[in-house]
């Protein structure tokens, strides 16, 4: 049996405009509500013009799960990281452990939240209206990564030296109408989700 090809949720700066529906979505679809401190993505701005969001990252022998004191959190078979509530005390080891920032703390429920790809079919991927997010190997993520931001930094060369303001407002253009499409996809999640 081969090793296990390890994916997670990977963001291209290049198409991410930091509207943060994943973080809605991922709230909605994991925790029943549009609170976007209880997502597990979490959109950082870099720039005015480069975004990108942050989930768990499955790492190999992962740094959260050694730091835990408790036990609370383990690795399964395919990297997964998964949290048992009942031992976490909210230590923050495990925040302070990972290196990409992608554990997020919930107080109310006493515990942390980490990505679990939704079952391999992640709602922040589904909800993106630019397709800036992906399931991606570390290899790929890397090889993306690289690639936009020099799609990034070419893109504002072509504005500052030429004055090429049109592109920005043709892609914003464009952009606004993807993003009301996914807003009413939305709604018609939180619709079909019921009061919480």
């Amino acid at each position: 049996m081969g090793a296990v090809v390890r994916q997670f949720v990977s963001a291209d700066p290049s198409k991410c405009i930091g509207c943060g529906l994943c973080e809605f979505a991922c709230a909605l679809e994991k925790e029943g509500t549009l609170d976007a401190t209880k997502s597990r993505i979490r959109v950082v701005r870099l720039s005015p013009m480069a975004n990108a969001a942050v989930a768990c990252r499955f790492c190999e022998n992962a740094p959260c799960v050694r730091a835990c004191l408790r036990d609370a959190l383990y690795q399964d078979e395919e990297g997964i990281i998964h949290v048992e509530d009942a031992k976490c005390d909210l230590c923050g080891w495990c925040i302070e452990a990972c290196p990409y920032g992608a554990i997020v703390l919930d107080p109310e429920r006493t515990t942390v939240l980490i990505c679990d790809l939704c079952g391999g079919e992640p709602k922040c991927v589904e909800i993106c209206p630019t397709e800036a997010l992906s399931l991606a190997t570390e290899e790929e993520a890397r090889k993306l990564w690289h690639e936009s931001i020099s799609s990034i930094v070419s893109e504002v060369k072509q504005v500052v030296e030429r004055g090429a303001w049109e592109l920005l407002f043709a892609r914003a253009s464009d952009i606004a109408g993807k993003v009301e499409a996914k807003l009413k996809e939305l709604a018609k999640m939180v619709a079909s989700a019921g009061p919480s």
